[in-house]
C-alpha cells in the first residue's frame, strides 16, 4: 500500500507540473484520478446530490483556478486537493443556515456517512463490529478514519488537513485502535488474538 501510495503521488506531481506548462492530456488525466475521491468525500459530507455536484464543481473550479499555488514541500497533491475539499464542504453547511453551524454540528458534517467511507472497508462481520465501534467515537476520530480508509491518506497527511500534528495524530490512532481491539475481545464470540487494522505510517 505505501509502495502504490508513493507512485500515486509522483506520478500527481508529474502531471499536475505537465499541467502547468499547458499540457491538457496531463490535467485530464490527474483530473480523472482526483475526481472519485473529491466526489466521494462530497458525497459522504453532502446529501443532497444536486448540491454534492455543485459542491464537487467549485472544488475543481478551484483547483484550476490555484493550480500554480501547490507547493510540494508541504504535501501531496492529493492532500491539496482533498484540503480544498474539506473546505468546500465546510462554506457549504456555512452558507446553507443564516445563523451559522457551531463547532459540533460542522464536525459531525466532516465526520462523514459511514456508509459511504467505510462501505468499502465494512465486508466482515468483525469489521462491521469496528464500524459500529468507530460510531461511538468523536466526530473527529471518525473523520480521521474516514481520511485514512475511504481517501487512503497517510497519517501524516490527515494530521495535515485536519490540523494537528504528525505524533497527535499517531497517538489517536493508536488509542482508538487499543479500544476497539479491547471491545472486540470482550465481546461474545470473539477469537483470542483478533487483529484490527494496522495504522503504521
Amino acid at each position: 500500500m505505501a509502495l502504490r501510495r508513493r507512485m500515486r503521488d509522483r506520478r500527481q506531481r508529474l502531471w499536475l507540473a505537465l499541467a502547468r506548462r499547458g499540457n491538457e492530456d496531463a490535467f485530464r488525466r490527474l483530473y480523472r484520478e482526483l475526481y472519485r475521491p473529491v466526489a466521494s468525500y462530497v458525497a459522504g459530507r453532502v446529501p443532497v446530490p444536486e448540491d454534492a455536484e455543485d459542491v464537487t464543481a467549485q472544488v475543481f473550479a478551484r483547483f484550476v483556478q490555484k493550480l500554480d499555488a501547490f507547493e510540494g514541500r508541504r504535501g501531496t497533491v492529493m492532500t491539496w486537493v482533498l484540503t480544498m475539499t474539506r473546505n468546500a464542504v465546510i462554506d457549504h453547511h456555512r452558507t446553507r443556515k443564516p445563523e451559522g453551524c457551531d463547532a459540533d454540528e460542522l464536525a459531525e458534517v466532516l465526520a462523514g456517512d459511514r456508509r459511504d467511507p467505510l462501505g468499502a472497508l465494512v465486508r466482515t462481520e468483525v469489521l462491521e463490529r469496528i464500524a459500529a465501534s468507530l460510531d461511538r467515537r468523536p466526530a473527529e476520530i471518525r473523520e480521521m478514519f474516514s481520511l485514512r480508509f475511504e481517501q487512503d491518506l497517510r497519517i501524516r497527511e490527515i494530521a495535515d488537513l485536519i490540523g494537528i500534528s504528525h505524533a497527535a495524530a499517531k497517538q489517536r490512532f493508536a488509542r482508538t485502535l487499543r479500544e476497539i481491539r479491547r471491545e472486540l475481545m470482550h465481546e461474545p464470540g470473539a477469537e483470542e488474538g483478533g487483529r484490527t487494522c494496522a495504522m503504521a505510517d
